[in-house]
């Protein structure tokens, strides 16, 4: 099962090491024969809440990219319920095609075009160098 960049997918039941839940993801890159997915690992701030805005939070050491609660981010209007966050130093998830093909995947809606470039570029000026050369690539697609 392969899925646009930008994509946004609720997983039902995904395993973690406490439990398993439901989680929003976001495919932000694909190469040979993986998606890298964004999760969206959590509604709590952990940072000074008085920062919290659509797009780049930084705190100290913390960073992170920020949905507004109730902002439409889906090009068929979806929102998160909850402001929702993902974190710079680990919301990256590689996963295989056959292990994508194995999860329970409700496709959601798809990222405006400007809020998938904003948040690449926000992952692209503070993640390892192995996913730069995915995230340039993508950035100059979506630009043309």
């Amino acid at each position: 099962m392969k899925f646009e960049v930008g994509s946004i997918l609720l997983v039902r039941k995904f395993k973690l090491p406490s439990a398993d839940k439901d989680k929003f993801f976001i495919v932000i890159g694909e190469s040979n024969n993986t998606v890298s997915l964004l999760a969206m690992t959590t509604s709590q701030a952990y940072f000074d809440e008085s920062l919290i805005k659509q797009g780049d939070i930084i705190d100290r050491d913390v960073t992170a990219y920020c949905f507004e609660a109730h902002e439409a981010i889906g090009i068929n209007g979806f929102a998160f319920n909850k402001n929702t966050f993902l974190y710079h130093k680990r919301s990256i998830h590689t996963f295989s095609i056959e292990v994508m093909d194995t999860l329970n995947i409700e496709y959601m809606d798809c990222l405006k075009k400007e809020e998938i470039i904003n948040l690449i570029y926000s992952f692209y000026k503070r993640t390892p160098a192995k996913y730069m050369t995915m995230f340039e690539k993508i950035l100059s697609e979506l630009s043309n």
